[in-house]
């Protein structure tokens, strides 16, 4: 590397790619940073400051490019590793439990270290009792940390807010620090990463969760620039704020509410926010750089400062409202720079460009048309459809027809959402498959209502010619009409079939939205020139925002939450009910990781609030 902060020197030979298991590149890539081979006796001290925050997961990969670190750091024939539990919390009935699961950690460590060294050298894990207050006020329960021959130490998951409550200010936290300050790698796993940002992300406020997470009070922080025991490590980062299990669950919406409130908070100086997935981590080195993407995915990066990106706060929920927002996706062979606020891929810097101005499509047919994200459970988006197709064709001549893509139980949900809403004319529900839905002769009708929840039985229908025609000639007729869900997106060029994931398998979609070819696009029928996601906060698509403009770069892609819609007329587009979020890809780079996860610099994010004006 050519940052002077790491100069981590060991004898020649002693760690190298070679030592390690084929297929193990994300350990290649981290014995690539911390190695640097010189001749047998050249030893100095390592004088880098590193840390190494997990998203979350004991994943052999991620914990064998801990001990490749740690054993590049070591200047014996023994790897040292102290392994800290604080996180765990300790309620007496379960401390022998606990004891015993943090030590069976502490074995894994040990072993997957172990994986990739090579004798003579060795690794031996050191299970540290702190699991309450009382342990880390102990020096004795702390003394390997305080072992000059100590090479790494190891945060394991659980709770943020109990593992600080336990080593904040404690003989444990001091000794961990001047390890820290004398080049022992720190590492640490979900909540184990989390505390090593200073100021840190310690959950949600209230009864809030990912779905909310564009809420200013959704994030419950604790920050680091005041003398109270709420915040991260006393020697966690400071540029930058970690958010951990980043895509399985869906914390994209919490890391831009987190990182807005941080540039109000610290005058427009903001950290920049790093996300790390399950099973995936970066190296943070001196402070200064970010380094050697590990394991199973990608890392994201939200940066509020680089465009001057710029903030509100609207509504009684006060939902974001955010211009500007440049992100980046990490991968293998990418690098970060915090002071300068640079990402190089293979050494070089992308060329990436300003924000550009952009306006939402027209409505096809000039008419006024309402594209919703999820609109199942009613809410302001129809009401204002009802009173827009009212007020148009006043009642009782009017006549609404609802056309379904995937059943007859949703066109008749949607015809009571809508009589519930305050339609008091003609309603008629058709549906794709049951008999008489090619009579629904949408461009006849007062208002039209093209709806659909599941991508599958979606795909059936756009793959009939008819059903295709029908839909573009009832919205493309100049009146009012609403979309939503799967065929809102299907207005679209482009569209995504795959089904809507389960309480069962909702985690694991969430991270493949990350990965290349997961969202397997259709064409769609092209009445609005861009992509659109709907329900990207309740099922957690953020990936298929980067999956669009990696797919098609010239166009936006939009992020509907389940709840708002996109109202456009000829005026332009407003938001209605909740957030919009889109991503322009125009000026950026995107790539293909090793292991499959995007890679993206360049593309910049905005954040639409009700009420907002959609472009730029």
């Amino acid at each position: 590397e050519d940052d002077a902060d790491l100069a981590v020197l060991v004898p020649h030979g002693l760690v190298a790619a070679g030592h390690v298991q084929d297929g193990q590149a994300a350990v290649r890539q981290v014995h690539r940073a911390f190695a640097v081979q010189v001749t047998p006796g050249a030893i100095r001290p390592a004088v880098a400051r590193v840390m190494m925050p997990t998203g979350g997961g004991y994943e052999p990969e991620t914990l064998e490019a801990f001990g490749a670190a740690a054993a590049a750091r070591s200047g014996d024939d023994t790897v040292i590793l102290a392994v800290v539990p604080s996180a765990y919390g300790d309620d007496w009935p379960s401390r022998p439990e606990n004891i015993a699961l943090a030590k069976e950690r502490t074995g894994e460590i040990e072993a997957a270290c172990n994986a990739v060294v090579a004798a003579p050298k060795r690794c031996v894990g050191r299970f540290q009792l702190l699991l309450n207050r009382s342990d880390a006020l102990r020096p004795a329960n702390s003394a390997a940390l305080r072992d000059p021959s100590l090479d790494g130490v190891y945060l394991l998951g659980g709770d943020q807010g109990i593992a600080i409550k336990v080593l904040g200010n404690t003989p444990a936290e001091r000794s961990m620090k001047a390890a820290y300050d004398r080049g022992v790698i720190v590492a640490g796993t979900s909540a184990g990463a989390a505390v090593e940002s200073r100021t840190m992300i310690n959950g949600y406020n209230e009864d809030f969760g990912a779905s909310d997470g564009l809420r200013r009070a959704a994030p419950l922080i604790w920050w680091g620039d005041d003398d109270d025991r709420e915040r991260g490590l006393a020697f966690g980062s400071r540029a930058t704020i970690y958010d951990q299990h980043f895509y399985q669950r869906g914390r994209f919406g919490r890391l831009l509410t987190t990182i807005a409130l941080a540039d109000e908070r610290f005058g427009g100086a903001s950290p920049l926010g790093v996300g790390a997935d399950y099973a995936t981590g970066v190296v943070n080195t001196g402070d200064r750089k970010l380094t050697g993407v590990f394991g199973q995915g990608s890392v994201a990066l939200v940066d509020y400062e680089t465009f001057g990106a710029t903030h509100r706060w609207v509504g009684r929920d006060r939902l974001l409202s955010a211009r500007g927002v440049l992100t980046a996706l990490m991968t293998d062979h990418t690098a970060y720079d915090l002071t300068k606020k640079t990402l190089t891929y293979h050494g070089a810097v992308p060329v990436i460009g300003r924000p550009q101005p952009y306006g939402f499509p027209s409505a096809p047919g000039g008419g006024t048309l309402y594209l919703g994200g999820g609109l199942q459970d009613g809410g302001a988006p129809i009401a204002d459809f009802v009173k827009t197709a009212a007020a148009a064709h006043p009642a009782p001549n009017a006549r609404l027809i609802v056309l379904a893509a995937d059943g007859a139980r949703t066109a008749a949900d949607y015809g009571d959402l809508l009589k519930q809403a305050g339609w008091t004319g003609r309603l008629d529900t058709f549906s794709y498959g049951v008999p008489g839905w090619t009579g629904a002769d949408l461009d006849h009708a007062d208002a039209v209502a093209v709806v659909s929840v599941s991508p599958e039985r979606t795909k059936l229908a756009m793959g009939d010619p008819r059903f295709r025609d029908l839909v573009a000639e009832g919205v493309s007729a100049g009146g009012v009409a609403l979309a939503d869900g799967p065929m809102a997106a299907a207005l679209g060029n482009r569209w995504s079939p795959v089904a809507r994931p389960t309480d069962d398998n909702y985690e694991d979609v969430a991270v493949l939205t990350f990965r290349v070819g997961e969202a397997k696009w259709r064409r769609g029928l092209g009445l609005i020139d861009a992509t659109l996601v709907p329900t990207l906060n309740t099922d957690y698509l953020w990936g298929r925002l980067y999956a669009a403009v990696r797919a098609q770069p010239s166009r936006i892609a939009y992020g509907v939450t389940a709840g708002a819609a996109v109202k456009v007329t000829g005026a332009g587009a407003r938001v209605v009910g909740g957030s919009v979020v889109a991503l322009d890809g125009r000026d950026a780079m995107t790539w293909t990781g090793a292991n499959g996860s995007f890679g993206t610099a360049g593309a910049t994010m905005d954040v639409y609030a009700p009420g907002d004006v959609v472009g730029r």
